[in-house]
């Protein structure tokens, strides 16, 4: 069996990631050490534990996108479910330091307004 270091340029992370993509669908936790079988079993080439853990990222990103995709689109997911779901109550938390410009995300929490009410209804 050979590396990828040894000749093989062309079987490069993109290429490998989409082997991967089936995988990662079925099982989200997908091990490192799959992932270089599957890959040794596909092409008949055993890859390094680094280069196998960026294929394995861009599998997942390819999948369900970036962590900064899906914080960008956080604003939106929240405004729309207030829409659908009136009632709803959202707050964010944010924290300001004076080394950093702008405000840093902390977390988000919601509830939904039969939540609430549910809660209420029992609190003496």
């Amino acid at each position: 069996m050979g590396s990828c270091r040894e000749g093989h340029f062309n079987l490069n992370v993109e290429m490998i990631a989409s082997v991967l993509l089936t995988d990662i669908e079925k099982m989200s936790r997908f091990p490192i050490k799959d992932c270089q079988t599957t890959v040794l079993k596909v092409y008949g080439k055993m890859v390094s534990r680094r280069k196998t853990y960026l294929e394995r990222k861009r599998a997942f990103e390819k999948r369900y996108g970036t962590c900064e995709g899906s914080f960008n689109q956080l604003p939106r997911y929240m405004h729309v479910l207030k829409y659908y779901n009136p009632g709803t109550i959202v707050k964010w938390k944010l924290e300001r330091h004076d080394d950093v410009d702008e405000p840093i995300f902390n977390y988000v929490f919601w509830t939904f307004k039969p939540c609430v009410d549910g809660f209420f209804a029992i609190v003496p």
